[in-house]
């Protein structure tokens, strides 16, 4: 820590505070063919040289970086950090008994999903079936390696670390959302924890296919912060993919952790982990004795966290919604077309209520006082008025960003962020968009459906009356 300390001084003496930068000293992987201090330390080295350049001091520069370069590492690993937002929200909820909320018990957490999903440099999956298991068709351990750990390389090409190097600068390292640009974005990046996802092939409350994760990540997000990624291969695709599901898996596993432990009582524990210590396949170390009392108590405590691992597990297996044939008149834009485009018009302002949020010209003008579901998990669940700073700043502090209303698409932009085919725009209409204001359309036929696609794709040329 000396040798960051000097580093800082020196920058900030140049007006160049370290606090700005991108400097970090983690350690990473040691790749094959490689020194591992060179490594290790080169994206220090070219990050120091240059910063200092042009201000006369490429000698102390060359001075450090030779230091950075045979030093032996400067940064504690990586961790998953608590959902201490959730927690406080229980802490709200439950005010008599805040002793069950305390930092021991949030350790019993921690030490519960380390046990079960490992750390960010070292993932796990609790394959608690063994080889029949089905998760191992959902998640493959190896794809979770490759997106893990810090960024590296290896002289075939072959890329590792790649959540870190793609993802974690907005979604963090945790999948929270609050990696170092969030709070600079609107929206703000996608908090995976919750288990929403807007867009989607399936129906509201279930998880997205991988075909869906890959439109994302591929297309990217219109109007939006999220980037297409499409130039990279199909194997790092997967492996990000796979690691979204990870994190959102173990993120859902965290929030029932935490509601099961708000509601026991004093002398309970969630898991007794010190009787008996969990290893990589959640098998018992038989070494660590103790009565039979405390077996059995172990016992259903950790058939109760396997039976919460399983219902987050059988949420990904749903099949995507079935979009009907599209119609020809969609794409001929002929007088059908026109005949379809009134009627939608009459569904949008009617039966359908579309401009009860997106105006009654679409222009998103509607209502638009509303937060979405990750904004409301806290505030609703807090009982807090999300305009007032004063109540909302312990959770501020906690890590929960400001609260934003939402505001509802304007329809005449063309700037459809779930895609601009026309079965996603079905979907969206048919299904909802999950965590918002948008309900799915149970009272729709399929042919009022696609006469309001025929509608939104026919109002950025329109006058708006």
């Amino acid at each position: 820590m000396g040798m960051r300390r000097r580093i800082q001084a020196a920058l900030r003496r140049e007006g160049l505070p370290l606090e700005r930068f991108p400097f970090s000293c983690s350690g990473t992987r040691q790749s094959s063919g490689r020194n591992s201090g060179e490594f290790r330390y080169v994206r220090c080295y070219r990050f120091v040289e240059c910063a200092l350049v042009g201000r006369s001091m490429r000698v102390l520069a060359s001075i450090l970086c030779l230091v950075l370069l045979f030093a032996t590492g400067c940064s504690d690993p990586a961790q998953f950090r608590l959902n201490e937002v959730e927690l406080l929200k229980l802490q709200y909820q439950q005010q008599a008994k805040q002793e069950a909320l305390d930092a021991e018990r949030a350790q019993d957490v921690v030490d519960a999903l380390t046990a079960l999903f490992g750390t960010p440099d070292h993932p796990r999956f609790p394959y608690l079936l063994g080889d029949s298991d089905p998760a191992r068709d959902l998640v493959q351990l190896e794809n979770l390696n490759k997106a893990a750990g810090a960024v590296s390389s290896n002289r075939s090409g072959e890329h590792r670390g790649l959540y870190r190097e793609h993802c974690a600068q907005c979604h963090g390292i945790t999948g929270n959302g609050s990696g170092p640009t969030s709070g600079f974005l609107n929206p703000y990046p996608r908090d995976f924890r919750l288990g929403k996802f807007k867009y989607k092939s399936t129906k509201l409350g279930q998880r997205p296919t991988d075909d869906d994760l890959w439109r994302v990540i591929v297309n990217g997000i219109p109007g939006t912060a999220m980037p297409s990624f499409r130039t990279l291969n199909e194997s790092e695709i997967v492996a990000l993919i796979d690691y979204v599901k990870y994190l959102t898996i173990r993120g859902r596993v965290e929030y029932k952790l935490l509601a099961e432990l708000a509601v026991l009582a004093p002398d309970e524990r969630l898991i007794d982990l010190d009787w008996r210590r969990v290893q990589t396949e959640f098998q018992p170390d038989p070494e660590v004795g103790g009565g039979d009392a405390r077996r059995d108590s172990y016992d259903d405590q950790l058939a109760a966290l396997v039976e919460t691992y399983f219902d987050e597990v059988n949420l990904w297996s749903r099949p995507p919604t079935k979009v009907p044939e599209i119609p020809d008149w969609l794409s001929q834009r002929d007088s059908v077309f026109r005949d379809r485009v009134n009627e939608g018009r009459v569904l949008f302002s009617g039966k359908a209520n579309c401009a009860m949020c997106h105006g009654f010209t679409g222009l998103g003008d509607g209502q638009t006082e509303n937060y979405d579901d990750w904004t409301n998990q806290w505030v609703k669940g807090a009982n807090l008025d999300p305009r007032d700073a004063q109540a909302c700043a312990p959770f501020l502090d906690a890590g929960a960003f400001p609260p934003r209303a939402i505001r509802p698409r304007n329809l005449r932009l063309r700037v459809y962020r779930g895609g601009d085919r026309y079965v996603d725009l079905y979907r969206r209409i048919a299904n909802g968009i999950e965590g918002t204001g948008m309900p799915d359309s149970t009272a729709l036929s399929e042919q009022e459906i696609w006469s309001l696609v025929a509608y939104v794709l026919n109002l950025p040329y329109e006058e708006a009356q």
